[in-house]
């Protein structure tokens, strides 16, 4: 069945897209399109032309499937200039989603018009690419060079009231009367407008410079390459800028940071697959936030963002007072009765079961029998927790991390009690929030937390051997992470893991390494940034933490206790502790069930943790070492804690774990 239907509006054609669910641009679709237009380029009786669709978006996008491999002919620029050289005008009539090729094909048409439902954007530079179709040497032609910066490397999608205003639009219609209004226009042109024949607009430099300027300090080097493609959109041929374009596209699709970032991309897709139910999501429209305080005040903040009414219920009424001032759409209570009208109510106090329990107990009485009750506990079990309540059924973990209004991930964490309606519904949440969401386990820490629980648990070893905490955090960031972990920890608050080592002193297996370091910083009231010292110091209020040399002493003086002489431990030895040390976690995790997925894991870790996307996870990096570096950094890893790392034994007798292996195995073999 073909993809492209088309249909006479006397003399005018319309071409129709239809290659469900979503007009995906693959091979099908352009083959079907290139003999499209060879057949209309060859019929003397059609004046012009009109692309539409006959599903909810335009063109959606390329099929990434295709990337990782040899691109079957034809080629969407081939597709493109075959629009373009057709004699008679083109029209596009644009509904939804024309994203990525979807544009470049639209940038190929001499008209453009919308409805309102229109939403247009490159998404190529998170996937390690450019676009490679004429989108860096089009889109200037239309917008000029610094809005085309800015859309081209920001990755943003643009509705249609945007894109009529920088130029990517020329109309905007009601979706009723989309392609009659299309044939009209096209029945009024006289001439081709093809977008290429047009300069690039001139613009002030200081403009160029400004948009330049917006790209992030930190852009991959296939941004800046869309950046200078951009650039000289306008100079010397435009044939020369497009098959410019198309090489570096070429190159930058077979690179590995791409293949790591389409990894990256089905791992979310497998994700948000598992967290589907197959009950109905049931309708959420006032959304319940018990605590005021720092994770609560950013969970109220983010769904009133996103079109929630939200009540934040908290006994101090300083406190939610003072946030239902600060923002709008959310409504301050005192009294857990003003949550009583909410379909969703947030758990958001502090990190005690017994808080949390009573808590439950008495939102159970407060709520109507259909209103879903979630946790935001972030080690707690949320099965014991559950038991507070009579009808568990719509109770689980949503597990949010911090700050909510800027972090992607969450965790979704059912009870063995837990309905399909409430993961349903909690599963919508997730995605209406624009959330990257993973299904977790019960278990201390779900699985983000666990994973970084080893990692923390592992430079704590490297510091309590010979490194310095400074040296650990440089070596991190030389591996791609934004901030070492010791940075994190003063940032997050040093109380925080200080009290789960507490909760947990008591079924600590007395075998088990303990660094005390962390424990001697908090009881000398160095708390991290919020008390100006943790493992840095912070003078006059600074966000950028300084070596101390009281921590020094803190540091030599556990060691000695333990006896331990400090050695010097390279940035290399650093980096594959730290990684052996995520694997065997992982590994763990998988093989418990508490992940459903290796990729979870590297999903976890690169949204919720900010470990490098390019490197696609730090179980996909690992992936691509050998059996025998993989063999030797797991046996050091065994050795720094043989209870903590009990996985990696086999490891300490030349064997790779089975479990490890299969999580290896899952991360190469995945696009």
């Amino acid at each position: 069945m073909s993809t492209v239907t088309t249909d006479r509006r006397g003399s005018i054609a319309v071409i129709y897209l239809n290659n469900p669910p979503v007009n995906m641009g693959n091979a099908s679709l352009r083959a079907d399109l290139a003999r499209t237009l060879q057949e209309i380029a060859a019929d003397s009786t059609v004046d012009a032309v009109v692309v539409a669709s006959e599903l909810q978006h335009f063109y959606a996008g390329s099929d990434i499937n295709e990337f990782a491999g040899e691109l079957t002919e034809p080629q969407l620029p081939s597709v493109i200039a075959a629009l373009e050289n057709l004699d008679v005008p083109v029209v596009a009539a644009i509904t939804g989603l024309a994203l990525g090729g979807g544009l470049e094909f639209v940038l190929g048409c001499d008209r453009r018009i919308g409805d309102p439902s229109v939403q247009l954007g490159f998404p190529e530079v998170t996937l390690g690419m450019v676009p490679g179709a004429g989108g860096t040497v089009r889109t200037p032609r239309l917008t000029g060079v610094p809005t085309a910066i800015d859309l081209v490397t920001s990755a943003r999608r643009i509705d249609s009231e945007e894109a009529l205003r920088v130029g990517l639009l020329d109309e905007i219609v009601p979706t009723d009367s989309l392609v009659a209004r299309a044939v009209e226009l096209a029945r009024s042109m006289t001439a081709k407008s093809r977008v290429i024949d047009r300069p690039v607009p001139s613009a002030r430099e200081e403009d160029v410079d400004a948009a330049i300027a917006r790209v992030s300090r930190r852009a991959r080097p296939n941004v800046l390459e869309a950046v200078d493609l951009v650039r000289r959109a306008g100079d010397g041929d435009v044939h020369e800028a497009l098959t410019t374009e198309r090489a570096v596209f070429d190159r930058l699709r077979k690179s590995d940071e791409a293949r790591n970032l389409r990894y990256l991309f089905f791992a979310r897709r497998a994700a948000a697959k598992a967290l589907r139910s197959p009950a109905a999501p049931a309708a959420v429209r006032t959304v319940g936030i018990a605590g005021a305080g720092t994770m609560g005040a950013s969970l109220a903040r983010t769904f009133a963002d996103h079109g929630y009414t939200v009540v934040v219920y908290d006994r101090n009424l300083a406190a939610v007072e003072r946030l239902a001032a600060e923002e709008s759409g959310i409504r301050a209570a005192t009294d857990i009765t003003g949550l009583a009208d909410a379909g969703l109510v947030i758990d958001a106090v502090f990190e005690d079961m017994e808080v949390k329990t009573e808590l439950l107990r008495a939102l159970e009485t407060t709520l109507r029998d259909d209103t879903v009750i979630a946790s935001n506990t972030s080690y707690l079990d949320l099965d014991e927790m559950s038991r507070a309540l009579v009808h568990r059924n719509r109770f689980a973990g949503l597990h949010f991390f911090n700050p909510p209004h800027r972090n992607p991930l969450v965790e979704l964490i059912r009870t063995p009690a837990t309905d399909d309606t409430t993961a349903a519904t909690l599963a919508r949440i997730i995605t209406t929030l624009d959330k990257v969401g993973i299904p977790a386990g019960i278990d201390d820490g779900f699985v983000a937390n666990r994973v970084y629980a080893d990692y923390r648990t592992q430079v704590e070893f490297l510091v309590e051997e010979g490194a310095s905490p400074a040296d650990v955090d440089r070596a991190m960031r030389e591996l791609g992470m934004p901030f070492g972990p010791f940075a994190v920890a003063d940032m997050s608050g040093l109380d925080i893991a200080w009290a789960r080592r507490k909760r947990l002193a008591a079924t600590r297996d007395p075998q088990q390494r303990y660094v005390a370091i962390p424990d001697r910083l908090c009881e000398a009231g160095r708390l991290g940034q919020k008390t100006g010292a943790g493992w840095f110091k912070y003078p006059e209020g600074s966000r950028r933490g300084e070596p101390d040399p009281e921590v020094d002493t803190i540091i030599d003086t556990e060691r000695g206790i333990k006896g331990i002489e400090p050695r010097r431990i390279g940035d290399v030895e650093i980096r594959n502790r730290v990684l052996a040390s995520m694997l065997v976690a992982a590994a763990a995790l998988v093989d418990s069930g508490v992940a459903g997925r290796a990729s979870d894991i590297d999903v976890a870790m690169t949204e919720g943790f900010a470990f490098p996307k390019a490197l696609g996870g730090p179980i996909r990096a690992m992936s691509t070492w050998g059996d025998s570096a993989l063999v030797s950094a797991l046996a050091v890893v065994h050795e720094s804690c043989p209870v903590t790392f009990a996985v990696a034994e086999p490891a300490a007798r030349g064997q790779l774990p089975e479990s490890v292996a299969r999580c290896l195995d899952e991360a190469r073999t995945r696009p």
